[in-house]
């Protein structure tokens, strides 16, 4: 059965401000991203008949009882009403399931949410102040593994096969913080741009990865609204439909890497891709903008590679030729991506978020030329192990 192309819209979209906002709550920033979206989607909250939850709150909400991941919460703050449906996982994932969901009738306005605030860092911060963690005796975390010590790995293995630099690394950072200085909702975009030099030359993180290799962390929040294309022809905005998308799974949760990990086709981020591409009916070619998860550098130049825009080894001369720059043949991240425009804990909407606003037109000094098709990407929860694509258009 084919997908339901055109048959589902995204009709609203908002983005709370995102940095370190230690003044705001999880929930505080959740209401007000659902409530802004529906409000660009010209709806009101009585219209939401679906969710599609992502993980968020922190551990002193969840001690005060406000647990805003719990459906049943959220089905109480929109009225009290049942929900018809319900979805948990990645955004770009969600978006795909909820327009096939709809399709099907099983609802018609599904919003998508997400916001985490007053996680305090440091000796004083949230974590310190809450009781010990109790993990698993080979717990990733309790052993060093880490995202940055895996991320890193990946990135060695990967300059080593292919001759890549840290230079090649860094050109992914130095593009996402010019995109960031023409986005004023940016975390980093007024610190101004850099340079490759300071990229190689800020601290080092994980060997190869130094810190403006890696995505920042913030506090923020964001909202989605999917509805009918019926509904979103007879809303506010130019309507954004859902062409097609696909999700995958492969290896754990930070714990085990197959040995090969560069084998073309063979990972879940290309799977993700053909399955997409194929289901929305439209080419690489055919993309005007792509917002790519690019959690770190090096993720950056693999996404190009496993997404299929250039072949297996050829990310940074895929990326310094100036395709992915604003003006390039695929600009990438112009609201700054993870690395310079936020990472607010889970910011695979933010993706959407940016996707949307440009095939809209609203992005100002950062709009891509005649935007149409756009491609928004997410992965995570282990090196290119869990991924998730959603092609949008419009007319």
């Amino acid at each position: 059965m084919p997908f339901p192309q055109r048959q589902a819209a995204i009709a609203g979209v908002y983005r709370t401000r995102q940095g370190k906002l230690p003044d705001r709550t999880s929930f505080s920033l959740q209401l007000e991203a659902i409530k802004g979206a529906i409000e660009d989607a010209g709806m009101q909250l009585s219209d939401i008949d679906g969710l599609l939850t992502l993980s968020g709150g922190n551990h002193l909400e969840a001690q005060a009882g406000a647990d805003t991941s719990s459906h049943q919460f959220w089905a109480e703050q929109l009225g009290g009403r049942p929900i018809d449906y319900i979805s948990v996982g990645g955004s770009a994932g969600q978006v795909t399931k909820a327009a096939a969901a709809i399709a099907a009738g099983l609802c018609e306005v599904a919003v998508l949410f997400y916001g985490r605030a007053g996680q305090l860092l440091g000796p004083r911060g949230t974590a310190a102040s809450t009781a010990a963690p109790r993990v698993p005796e080979w717990s990733w975390m309790t052993q060093g593994a880490y995202m940055v010590p895996f991320y890193g790995l990946w990135a060695q293995r990967y300059m080593h096969e292919f001759g890549v630099t840290s230079e090649d690394l860094a050109q992914v950072a130095v593009i996402d913080r010019y995109h960031a200085t023409l986005n004023p909702e940016s975390v980093m975009g007024h610190k101004g741009e850099i340079t490759v030099d300071d990229v190689v030359n800020s601290r080092m993180i994980s060997d190869p990865l130094h810190l403006f290799d890696c995505s920042l962390d913030n506090d923020g929040g964001y909202a989605v609204v999917v509805t009918t294309a019926e509904r979103a022809r007879d809303g506010k905005n130019k309507p954004v439909y859902v062409l097609g998308g696909a999700e995958a799974v492969h290896t754990d949760l930070y714990l085990t890497q197959d040995g090969d990990w560069f084998r073309e086709g063979g990972r879940s981020v290309r799977r993700v891709a053909d399955k997409a591409f194929a289901q929305a009916g439209v080419s690489r070619d055919d993309i005007d903008y792509f917002g790519s998860y690019d959690c770190f550098t090096v993720t950056a130049l693999r996404n190009y590679e496993e997404m299929g825009f250039c072949d297996i080894g050829e990310g940074a001369d895929f990326v310094r030729d100036g395709r992915t720059r604003l003006g390039g043949t695929l600009p990438t991240n112009t609201d700054g991506g993870l690395l310079s425009g936020s990472h607010c804990g889970d910011p695979s909407g933010l993706f959407i978020v940016e996707t949307v606003r440009q095939l809209r037109g609203e992005c100002g000094e950062r709009q891509v030329e005649n935007a149409r098709i756009g491609l928004a990407h997410q992965q995570g929860y282990a090196v290119h192990g869990l991924t998730s694509a959603v092609i949008l258009g419009t007319d």
